[in-house]
């Protein structure tokens, strides 16, 4: 588990710098009235917004943000198109001030308001605090979009993205590890969400391909490292353009029926789903042994549970090629 709240400043960096540090204060996802109200309220737009102008705030260098509704409506989600989208983002400033008190901005008739971030404690820091999650790339519309193709889905995974890039960053920073664990029990008591929430969100970012997971082992007499708690490595935003990347040039090497095939059975079937690896693995063992002896290997994986460590490509590639037997279907206790 990231006891990460004792996280150490950087003395390299200071208050009065003239560069933004893009530094938002971990507890706005700490202290239960503020982001964790939205996720109960269901607030998805709200916490787009939030992001947004937190973003432009700390790029400002805590300068007021001057609202520019033909930006924000997109960014929240709304169609453009729609006669109330201004008028819809209008009530989402006034819930992010009167409601979940992340914003201050006095109405002025006839002229767009000036925001300015409401400090989530009433000692702290907004441009240089202690406990921080690191927002330089922002938000937009494309990590929307991205986001967009997991559904009813999307708002548990972009809002458990922040959370894990800030645990990642502790595990890395102070433990030198390049992966971070913390059970859902803890998230959800530290974070003030539930643990249904949470799984769906870290499950869909290990789908989209900004997380990959070793599943912990029910049966394991181990504690932290290799116990129940998954092990998340975290990838970032940008390795969903790069994955694409480097599985659109498998189509110069695979038949597209059979690279589509593999895709499939890649997202059903493995750990991490649809990663270059898994997919590019698929192909091979389809080419080296055809498809009806890789669907019989993927027939006895595909009723064990999914954090089963026989889920991976390797168990997989040994299973077709006869190296193992088949493995024995006992769900965790």
């Amino acid at each position: 588990m990231a006891d990460s709240m004792e996280i150490e400043q950087e003395t390299s960096l200071s208050p009065v710098e003239s560069y933004p540090q893009y530094k938002l204060d971990l507890a706005y996802f700490t202290q239960a009235d503020r982001c964790p109200l939205m996720v109960r309220r269901g607030a998805r737009g709200a916490f787009a917004l939030f992001l947004y102008l937190a973003h432009q705030y700390l790029k400002n260098n805590g300068e007021p943000v001057l609202v520019d509704y033909d930006t924000l409506i997109p960014v929240c989600g709304i169609d453009s198109a729609n006669p109330h989208a201004r008028s819809a983002i209008s009530r989402l400033l006034r819930a992010l001030r009167n409601t979940f008190g992340v914003i201050d901005y006095q109405p002025v008739q006839r002229r767009r308001p000036q925001i300015r971030l409401a400090p989530a404690r009433p000692d702290a820091d907004m441009l240089n605090p202690r406990h921080y999650i690191y927002i330089k790339e922002g938000w937009d519309t494309e990590r929307r979009a991205a986001f967009d193709r997991l559904g009813s889905r999307a708002f548990a995974a972009e809002y458990m993205y922040w959370i894990a890039q800030y645990e990642s960053t502790m595990a890395l920073r102070k433990h030198k590890r390049p992966y971070w664990f913390f059970p859902l029990e803890k998230i959800s008591k530290m974070y003030h969400v539930s643990v249904p929430f949470a799984g769906i969100g870290l499950r869909g970012l290990v789908e989209l391909g900004i997380m990959h997971v070793t599943h912990g082992q029910f049966r394991s007499q181990a504690t932290n490292e290799s116990g129940v708690a998954n092990r998340y490595y975290f990838k970032g935003f940008d390795e969903i353009g790069r994955c694409q990347e480097q599985l659109d040039g498998l189509e110069s090497e695979y038949d597209k029926e059979l690279l589509s095939l593999a895709k499939t059975w890649a997202k059903q079937h493995l750990t991490n789903g649809q990663t270059y690896k898994n997919v590019e693995g698929l192909c091979k063992l389809l080419v080296a042994h055809g498809e009806e002896k890789v669907q019989q290997a993927l027939d006895q994986i595909a009723d064990l549970p999914t954090r089963s460590l026989k889920r991976r490509l390797g168990h997989l590639r040994a299973l077709v090629s006869g190296e193992k037997k088949p493995p024995a279907n006992n769900a965790p206790p």
